[in-house]
């Protein structure tokens, strides 16, 4: 019984020295390997901005819009083999006018980003993704790299 009152009232006693150490170590580890972001307001990045030249004005982009039914419409006027997946008269205008643009920026009366050759699609939201797919196909064939998507 003796032994037994020696062993419940001895008092445990945990040395915190070792682990307040590895605390410190710890601490001085991460601080020495942490790598400091720099603010971004000391990054030096050139946002666009306005415009250098002002009296810049582009000329018209062509619009081609792809109806319900898959039929292709160039500047208004239907396209007669939008059915077509190659597009020949689509890539043929395209050519044409790219032509011209390209005659005037050589030419000097027009600058490339006044005349480069720009090109819309707009198509409507019931019209298959391959109809739209072969327009770009046919923008890629008529060398236009310029082309955006307009939303109904």
């Amino acid at each position: 019984m003796n032994a037994l009152k020696s062993i419940l009232g001895d008092v445990d006693e945990v040395d915190l020295t070792p682990m307040i150490d590895v605390t410190f170590l710890l601490l001085i580890y991460f601080m020495v390997t942490t790598m400091l972001k720099q603010p971004e307001a000391e990054l030096s990045i050139q946002l666009p901005g306005k415009p250098q030249n002002s009296d810049v004005t582009p000329m018209e982009m062509q619009k081609v819009r792809i109806g319900s039914e898959g039929e292709v419409y160039l500047n208004g006027s239907e396209i007669e083999d939008g059915y077509d997946l190659a597009m020949p008269d689509l890539v043929a205008n395209l050519k044409t006018q790219k032509g011209l643009r390209d005659q005037l920026i050589s030419s000097g009366v027009k600058s490339k980003e006044e005349a480069e050759l720009k090109v819309e699609i707009e198509s409507d939201g019931i019209a298959e993704h391959q109809s739209a797919i072969s327009v770009l196909n046919a923008c890629s064939s008529a060398g236009v790299m310029k082309v955006t998507f307009a939303f109904q």
